[in-house]
């Protein structure tokens, strides 16, 4: 491990994701829903805003996931880009897995994929701007 405070930054972040995970779908969706509106009524736009709204909640899912591959990027030695990978993919099946005990939510594998690929994007990143 190279970096302990990036290290101790995966596991808050992972917590972090872990416990929006833990919400209700009515209080998640009040939350996300505001943010969406929000950003709806700012840029003034002219589209479905259910569609906006799925539109922002999956961004939200893949800049979630992009933050924690830096923190884990940046944990870890370059030779180790695999398993840093997996450990990502492993939150993520983790935190869908936790969804299926929560009240009107449920865990998606396409959630899985979206959440791994914003993964690869942040380790890729500290890899390319290192």
């Amino acid at each position: 491990m190279k970096n302990k405070v990036c290290f101790i930054l995966f596991v808050l972040w992972a917590l972090f994701i872990f416990s929006n995970s833990m919400l209700p779908a009515v209080e998640s969706s009040d939350i996300s829903g505001g943010i969406s509106y929000k950003i709806y009524e700012l840029l003034s736009l002219n589209i479905d805003f259910e569609l906006f709204h799925t539109f922002i909640r999956k961004c939200a899912h893949f800049i979630e996931y992009a933050i924690l591959g830096v923190f884990a990027g940046l944990s870890f030695e370059k030779e180790y880009f695999w398993k840093i990978l997996v450990l990502c993919i492993l939150v993520a099946c983790c935190d869908e897995t936790i969804q299926l005990f929560v009240e009107g939510r449920s865990g998606q594998i396409s959630d899985v994929l979206l959440d791994s690929i914003g993964a690869l994007t942040g380790i890729l990143g500290t890899r390319i701007f290192k």
